[in-house]
């Protein structure tokens, strides 16, 4: 009967540890490739209209690219991002999506 308990405190603990890895599940391969997805589709002509005036087509098209990465949703694409971030490449691509979406933006900010 003792045995039970800590059997069951070990499976918890092993869940536990295990779950944070999700992220890590993916491999930078896959990253990389959701972020040069991202980083084209924030480079498109229609990247301010569609992502301001259309939110729900621009969350499926951001879904779409993850799931075609190999990640559930875009959700799971950004925390494995996190979880790459020390990566210089990866980093870099971050990067250029961040100050791309500012580039394409700057004409409404003036």
């Amino acid at each position: 009967m003792n045995g039970r308990p800590n059997l069951l405190a070990a499976a918890t603990l092993a869940l536990a540890l295990l779950l944070p890895c999700a992220a890590d599940a993916a491999g930078k391969a896959e990253v990389v490739a959701f972020y040069q997805t991202y980083l084209s589709m924030v480079s498109a002509g229609d990247y301010v209209t569609l992502s301001r005036d259309q939110p729900e087509a621009w969350d499926a098209k951001f879904d779409a690219a993850a799931k075609s990465a190999g990640f559930e949703d875009s959700a799971a694409a950004l925390a494995a991002g996190d979880a790459y971030a020390a990566d210089a490449e990866v980093a870099a691509l971050r990067q250029s999506v961040s100050d791309k979406i500012l580039e394409q933006y700057r004409p409404y900010r003036e």
